[in-house]
């Protein structure tokens, strides 16, 4: 799958987040307390030095086609608000782990809802995949 594939909605561009997009990653994660505890990357001190890191991994993982992460981002203001993940292909299986978060401020707005359906949509239409599952914490209520 090229890098430079796009799930486009209505309301958001689903695509890798760019290199020179990381302070702005490193924001949402500074700035999002509530995704340190779920997130296990995520922590107050993340630095701009480890939004590369991530990037970069991010990239070669959809290069490598073992995962796929989106940065979700607002068509209105091309805020990057968070990202979906395809985080496991199970081929044998033709399933799929996914994965999710938004930043702090962008939580309770049905982002989240309407990213995920699209990557889903994605899952099923584009990779061909017939079982989809996501994994999350029971004390984590938001999810």
């Amino acid at each position: 799958m090229s890098p430079d594939y796009q799930i486009i909605t209505s309301e958001f561009v689903l695509r890798l987040v760019d290199a020179e997009e990381s302070e702005a990653l490193q924001q949402l994660v500074t700035r999002s307390p509530s995704l340190h505890q779920w997130v296990e990357w995520c922590h107050a001190d993340f630095s701009v030095n480890e939004a590369d890191r991530f990037i970069l991994a991010t990239r070669l993982n959809w290069v490598k086609s073992d995962a796929y992460g989106f940065g979700i981002f607002r068509r209105s203001d091309d805020a990057l608000v968070g990202m979906v993940a395809i985080n496991e292909l199970y081929q044998t299986f033709n399933m799929a782990s996914l994965g999710y978060w938004l930043a702090d401020e962008y939580q309770h707005q049905g982002y989240a809802r309407k990213a995920l359906l699209a990557l889903c949509e994605f899952c099923f239409d584009i990779l061909k995949l017939t079982r989809l599952e996501i994994v999350c914490d029971p004390d984590n209520l938001a999810s």
